[in-house]
């Protein structure tokens, strides 16, 4: 089966270490001649991995991938930190790494609800400009904490100056801020060497392909497409007639026609095909996207 650049869909690209997220997705485009597309977070360039790729009208739920939780597994040198919590700066060695490290310890210590400060070398946005471009400008930007959840943290010691991990997180939490974190928890410094993202909720390594895949294969994408109707199995659905999905395209509320919507989200369906999708909480309903 061929592939049809203009379906709206996700595809699950494994991303290269060494190549920057938008490197890997203007790439794709161009390879894959894909006229629309955006990536659902951000991978660093060290890190390797699940890179999420909304293709056309898949790329209005973008913030609603974003949010799945994360597992990712890696490794973290002991005894050494740098401004960037990974090898992407100089590292400086920052003390001595304890003889017996209680790895269960360290898991307790950081599983659960924990606050966290996110790297300079990040991403974020200050005042309009990206924060890595004012630390590599010298400045320090003001990162503020914010609270992350740990869902599972794996532990283990797998050399004098190194511990490999595997971790369940929630969204937007920084693993170079956990390995600093943990380094400084165990009182000698420590930075991310390496990161592999495993999944990102239904979106999973095992069904990923690489840019080189693709090269060799076209083919070879198959296993790596999820439709938007696959995408969003199990949602609750709701179909309105002609009238009502005029309504709903005129831009009026949902609440006025009655629906039966459920906290979470809802499908909203016109002769059978989605064209709305809702979000609904105990008190609101938000318009989610049109697709």
């Amino acid at each position: 089966m061929s592939f049809d650049p203009t379906k709206s869909s996700f595809l699950i690209l494994n991303k290269k270490k060494g190549f920057s997220s938008n490197g890997e997705l203007n790439y794709l485009k161009r390879l894959l001649k894909i006229k629309k597309a955006g990536f659902c977070g951000t991978l660093d360039p060290l890190a390797q991995g699940v890179l999420v790729v909304a293709i056309e009208k898949a790329t209005k739920l973008i913030s609603l991938a974003t949010g799945f939780d994360k597992v990712y597994s890696g490794k973290i040198k002991l005894g050494f930190t740098s401004d960037s919590l990974d090898l992407g700066t100089e590292l400086i060695p920052s003390g001595t790494i304890p003889q017996n490290i209680d790895c269960a310890e360290i898991e307790k210590k950081f599983q659960g609800v924990i606050s966290q400060i996110p790297p300079a070398y990040s991403a974020l946005k200050i005042d309009g400009k990206r924060a890595y471009k004012l630390a590599r400008e010298g400045k320090t930007p003001e990162m503020k904490a914010r609270n992350v959840e740990i869902k599972t943290l794996e532990i283990t010691r797998t050399g004098e100056y190194e511990l490999s991990f595997w971790v369940k997180c929630s969204k937007g939490t920084y693993i170079r801020t956990l390995a600093g974190d943990i380094g400084k928890f165990l009182g000698c410094g420590a930075v991310l060497t390496e990161l592999i993202r495993r999944e990102v909720g239904p979106f999973k390594l095992e069904n990923a392909v690489s840019i080189d895949e693709l090269k060799e294969n076209p083919e070879n994408i198959e296993k790596a497409l999820l439709s938007v109707p696959e995408f969003l199995t199990g949602s609750n659905s709701c179909e309105v007639n002609e009238e009502g999905f005029k309504y709903l395209k005129n831009g009026n509320k949902i609440e006025e026609l009655n629906l039966n919507l459920k906290n979470g989200l809802n499908l909203i369906k016109f002769n059978g095909e989605v064209f709305l999708i809702v979000e609904k909480t105990d008190e609101i309903a938000s318009y989610f996207a049109f697709v």
